[in-house]
């Protein structure tokens, strides 16, 4: 395959175009599953600070995501809450860790399909008369828009979008083209499209030809960069010690 095609680097190379202090990332994952291990350590071993991160969620104390919480890396979370990891937690309760406002998950995901998909926003009913109450988010610059449709109040809820992307897929071929399973299939398609510079972790790289069309879970016309991740073994290994550690799993 020629150069120009071939979308695997080092992740070195790949996350070389983050700058050290103030980036925005949008990062796949759920409570430490299917987010990109290496990119996130990557982050923290180059102390890459003030970064403004899109999550669905906060991620798994003691692991992954929640280490940049508690290296003092994130100034602002964009995400559905903070209050299951407890390192975000702390940091909230703090006053080091900036939040606009929350989105139930749902909602958040529809502002990134929208962001995703080039539309202008999204039409949400889910909170209307709740998470519109004065006060109830102090760092909120202006009161959240709502139009009636049918009958029925709607927010006005913008696209969400980032200039940074860190997705994980099980695999891709060397033009980028991805591959889900598992849990990936949650939020990493999606975050994949939204953002301006994706880089794409994976636990295998293939030769073009080896993912069946209908099993391209995210074109390689949206991924920038494909580095190689941990194996599923090493995953698993990673998450049983952690599982251990904190007494859910008995040896």
């Amino acid at each position: 395959m020629s150069k120009l095609g071939n979308k695997v680097k080092s992740i070195d190379e790949a996350l070389s175009a983050i700058p050290e202090s103030g980036a925005t990332i949008m990062m796949g994952g759920f409570v430490g599953a299917a987010e990109p291990t290496c990119c996130i350590e990557w982050l923290i071993s180059h102390a890459i600070r003030e970064i403004t991160l899109i999550t669905n969620e906060p991620g798994l104390s003691g692991f992954g995501r929640a280490m940049l919480y508690k290296n003092g890396l994130v100034r602002e979370i964009i995400s559905s809450h903070v209050g299951t990891t407890q390192e975000s937690t702390d940091e909230y309760l703090k006053g080091n860790l900036k939040v606009e406002q929350f989105y139930p998950m749902g909602t958040w995901i529809e502002k990134v399909r929208a962001g995703a998909m080039g539309l202008g926003g999204a039409l949400i009913p889910v909170g209307v008369g709740i998470l519109d109450e004065p006060g109830l988010f102090a760092e909120l610059k202006e009161p959240k828009q709502v139009i009636e449709v049918n009958g029925v109040k709607c927010f006005v809820e913008p696209p969400l979008r980032a200039p940074i992307g860190l997705v994980k897929a099980w695999r891709a071929d060397e033009m980028g083209n991805l591959e889900y399973r598992h849990t990936s299939v949650n939020c990493n398609p999606m975050v994949a499209m939204a953002c301006d510079y994706t880089v794409a972790e994976v636990e295998e790289i293939v030769p073009v030809g080896t993912i069946a069309p209908e099993r391209v879970g995210t074109s390689g016309v949206f991924v920038h960069a494909v580095v190689k991740g941990l194996s599923l073994e090493q995953h698993n290994e990673i998450y049983r010690k952690h599982w251990l550690k904190i007494g859910k799993l008995v040896p």
